[in-house]
């Protein structure tokens, strides 16, 4: 009886510091966003303006293009020695940025190559998360997944509001507030995790071919999504990234086919349920970046909040999350069924967000928290039961190679998702004799929240046409 209870609290600490690790890698992916022209401000005054979105995109960039290489050698090496390395680098780098912030002695540059490093040990984190939920709670995946696919939305939509409450201070301030949280993490991690076994595949051999061409699609991806509505969408350095794009993902192709050990395992994307799996995911995360990144800007210049309250109400959206998230987990582990209730999340999520398209300048507050509310309902149950959809597909020793997808399209959806809201943005929104007035932004603030719908509605199409393993054996003989 008390091995079992020992056990119990052994799995809940295990899962909380990897929550932690999660919530946190999250969390900067968005902070930064609000501290970006403080930021350019400070360089300013070294003769460095230039490239300050680099602080922003060499984090995103490094974060997406390495995800499925951490995902194989966490197979091989061990998904705790993977996770912990991560933690270690990101907290690291934090530091290493917020007493630069603090004391100066370097300029941008260095900026961006720790930002760079830190996105890397990011990377490591979110793979290896949803990769250990196997390992280290076996009997409990759906809740696990649960508890880390809410930190993971809870830390992107706390971030802009956080953000700005820290630059109130000094913007070095969010980067030193990682460094106890990784430390915490760090700490609970040799604690619990130290007495766990793992099962190493030290038979796979690294892709590396696979891997460069991996990496050279996801940076032009990345960096034609982040600076398209800067150079123009049809420009000639647009459609020359695109061009590169369709090249190095065609290389990718080939070469896959033809490893011995392939970067992405094949039997996986063979599976069409895991393939329309990551791509729901993508659609969701895009209007949920989407979102996220219009709210403060809505919510500061057309209802006139501050900092600190803006990040209250925001706080709704992952109310939503952690009143329903749980429960899908639950209904998982009981079940093992999953692909009715994505489309149902996906249903609520759209309604949410529906919900935003009719936001006005004088919509009143408690009309705001409920969208919010049940757009991040719907967010939870949607992500949670498609996570738990898509790892289950995976064999024993496939677990890091189908978290790292997972998160891979996450990414890339996140960075899609503002790309194309901010493009529906400065396209539509109007100008007056007085400037940017609040009707004025209304009439750009509401295509983009359209679009958001549309994708998350998309989604719910997709889902429709997806299966629980369970049910594909038996329907399908799989």
């Amino acid at each position: 009886m008390t091995e079992t209870k020992n056990k119990t609290v052994n799995e809940r600490m295990i899962l909380a510091s990897i929550v932690l690790g999660s919530f946190m890698a999250a969390l900067d992916a968005t902070i930064v966003t609000v501290a970006l022209p403080t930021m350019a401000e400070d360089f300013a005054t070294r003769g460095s303006t230039t490239g300050i979105s680099w602080v922003l995109l060499g984090y995103t960039l490094a974060l997406c293009c390495f995800i499925l290489l951490w995902g194989k050698l966490g197979s091989r090496y061990g998904y705790r020695k993977l996770f912990v390395t991560g933690v270690g680098i990101f907290a690291l780098m934090s530091l290493f940025i917020g007493l630069i912030g603090t004391f100066g002695g370097a300029g941008l540059t260095e900026i961006v190559i720790l930002r760079i490093v830190q996105g890397l040990g990011a990377g490591m984190i979110m793979s290896m998360s949803l990769a250990m939920v196997g390992c280290y709670m076996p009997n409990s995946k759906g809740k696990a997944t649960g508890a880390i696919t809410m930190a993971s939305s809870a830390g992107t939509a706390f971030g802009p509001a956080l953000g700005g409450l820290l630059c109130n201070f000094d913007w070095s301030f969010i980067f030193f507030i990682n460094v106890p949280i990784g430390i915490l993490c760090l700490l609970m991690c040799a604690k619990y995790m130290s007495a766990v076994s793992e099962t190493l595949n030290r038979d796979q051999k690294m892709d590396t071919v696979g891997t460069v061409f991996m990496v050279l699609m996801m940076f032009t991806l990345v960096y034609f999504l982040n600076t398209g509505n800067g150079n123009g969408w049809t420009s000639e350095t647009s459609i020359g990234l695109m061009f590169l794009i369709m090249i190095f993902a065609g290389l990718l192709v080939w070469w896959e086919q033809r490893v011995a050990d392939p970067l992405i395992s094949l039997r996986l994307m063979g599976q069409r349920d895991v393939v329309e799996g990551n791509a729901v995911a993508l659609l969701l995360f895009a209007g949920m970046a989407g979102t996220y990144f219009l709210l403060p800007y809505f919510l500061e210049l057309c209802q006139g909040y501050s900092t600190v309250e803006m990040g209250l109400i925001i706080i709704a959206n992952s109310v939503g999350m952690m009143v329903v998230g749980p429960a899908v987990g639950r209904h998982s582990d009981r079940t093992g069924l999953n692909s009715r209730v994505v489309s149902l999340g996906c249903l609520i999520m759209a309604a949410g967000l529906l919900m935003m398209v009719h936001l006005a300048a004088d919509t009143s507050l408690w009309y705001i928290l409920l969208a919010l509310f049940i757009m991040g309902a719907g967010t939870s149950i949607a992500l949670v039961a498609d996570t738990n959809l898509c790892l289950g597909y995976a064999e024993k020793d496939e677990s890091g190679e189908v978290s790292g997808l997972i998160n891979t399209f996450r990414q890339a959806g996140s960075t899609a998702g503002v790309a194309i809201t901010e493009a529906v943005f400065a396209a539509s929104v109007t100008f007056t004799a007085l400037g940017f007035s609040p009707s004025a932004l209304m009439t750009g603030f509401r295509p983009a929240f359209v679009v958001t719908t549309l994708l998350v509605l998309i989604a719910f199409v997709l889902s429709m046409h997806v299966k629980d393993r369970k049910v594909r054996m038996i329907t399908d003989g799989f």
